[in-house]
């Protein structure tokens, strides 16, 4: 019984060893990036374009077929707020991710 309470605590040592030695590389973890610029710009003109526009419109038409089928407008409310979120959300991630505080 002894042993389980100090291998408890030699592993509850170890993690928060291993917690504090990589604060430094969490604090930075939000600097830096540049080689997933393009990847991120590409997809981010794609939501907010014409082809995300294109996607939205789909899941309007998706979630209003489907509300008729199942005689439900809360059928059509996923597909509506899927279509929403794809057109909204690179907007609202550049808006958190570039706050400055």
């Amino acid at each position: 019984m002894k042993s389980a309470s100090v291998m408890s605590r030699l592993r509850l040592f170890v993690a928060a060893l291993f917690a504090v030695a990589l604060m430094p590389a969490i604090s930075l973890a939000g600097t830096g990036g540049a080689e997933f610029n393009g990847a991120y710009t590409t997809v981010t003109d794609w939501l907010t374009g014409d082809l995300g526009r294109l996607i939205a419109a789909a899941l309007l038409v998706v979630g209003l077929v489907m509300g008729v089928m199942r005689q439900s407008i809360m059928a059509a409310v996923p597909a509506i707020a899927c279509g929403l979120v794809a057109t909204l959300a690179p907007g609202i991630i550049d808006t958190v991710v570039t706050a400055v505080i």
